[in-house]
């Protein structure tokens, strides 16, 4: 029933036509700062590995909006995305996700992620994530149609506290501006059960030095991301973030400040998250995610 269920909502999600490396609602909350958290189905994306870090079977949706994409009055972006993780019925976790990206006339199309992970012990877990990227840019000879890798690791220990290490599109997809060859370290730090406090640093090697030519020289750049989510009441979540970012070929140096709120019961989890540009007023996120637990 439960294989039946997770075809179901990724085959009604699917549509003929990708996405930038989505990092979800709840993540873009906390600045960006989840990989070495990842307790939620946004780990088939940033960390594979943390599929393993708790028994579950959850399902999930998520919509995202950018009002003005790229410059003032810029084509709106819509993001939506689809995911399942089962760790309940096998030694090792699953996971199938979905992502659909309208860009106006400047991009459309889809990716699609089939990721696993193994608990090698209580405390290190290891991930990888099998994606498949299919989207058209303006003008075919920037279209993207590719097949690459994430591999993750995961440490976890009893005193609350994670460490990740991430390394993404380690088959080279030739997409410099959005799927560049990159790795991310990551740490949580719980000092108490309702706090968790994180840190990403990422890095990209292979950001264009011009992004009006994408395949010309290359240079490495890196991206720190601070987040916190506080439990309140046992059920309501407040989270919040900053990020300096100087990976992205498509916004160069920006900084972000991030907002959000939700609700988690046995059953069900309800998110809602901003993200503020510090340098663009028309650089800023919306979205609202659902999760259903099984």
């Amino acid at each position: 029933m439960r294989v039946i269920l997770s075809l179901v909502l990724l085959i009604t999600m699917a549509s003929p036509a990708l996405a930038w490396d989505f990092i979800g609602v709840r993540p873009m909350s906390m600045g960006g700062a989840h990989r070495a958290l990842v307790t939620g189905n946004d780990a088939i994306m940033l960390n594979p590995a943390g599929m393993s870090l708790f028994r579950r079977y959850s399902m999930e949706l998520q919509y995202l909006v950018k009002p003005d994409w790229s410059t003032d009055g810029g084509p709106a972006e819509h993001i939506f995305s689809t995911a399942v993780v089962d760790n309940q019925i096998a030694s090792f976790a699953t996971g199938l996700a979905y992502t659909r990206v309208e860009r106006g006339d400047s991009k459309k199309g889809n990716r699609y992620d089939m990721a696993f992970s193994y608990a090698l012990s209580n405390s290190l877990m290891i991930g990888t994530n099998i994606k498949y990227l299919n989207f058209d840019r303006d003008g075919k000879k920037d279209a993207v149609d590719a097949v690459t890798v994430d591999v993750g690791l995961l440490l976890h220990f009893d005193m609350g506290l994670n460490l990740g290490v991430v390394g993404y599109n380690l088959t080279n997809t030739a997409d410099y501006l959005e799927h560049p060859i990159s790795m991310a370290a990551a740490v949580m730090y719980s000092p108490f059960r309702s706090l968790e406090l994180a840190f990403d640093w990422c890095i990209n090697f292979q950001k264009p030095v011009d992004n009006t030519d994408p395949t010309g020289e290359k240079m490495t750049a890196y991206s720190y991301h601070f987040g916190a989510e506080y439990l309140l009441l046992g059920q309501f979540l407040i989270r919040a973030g900053y990020a300096i970012d100087e990976t992205n070929a498509l916004y160069d140096n920006e900084q972000y400040w991030t907002l959000g709120a939700g609700y988690i019961s046995k059953s069900i989890a309800i998110d809602f998250g901003y993200q503020g540009s510090i340098n663009n007023t028309w650089n800023n996120t919306f979205g609202v995610l659902i999760r259903v637990f099984m």
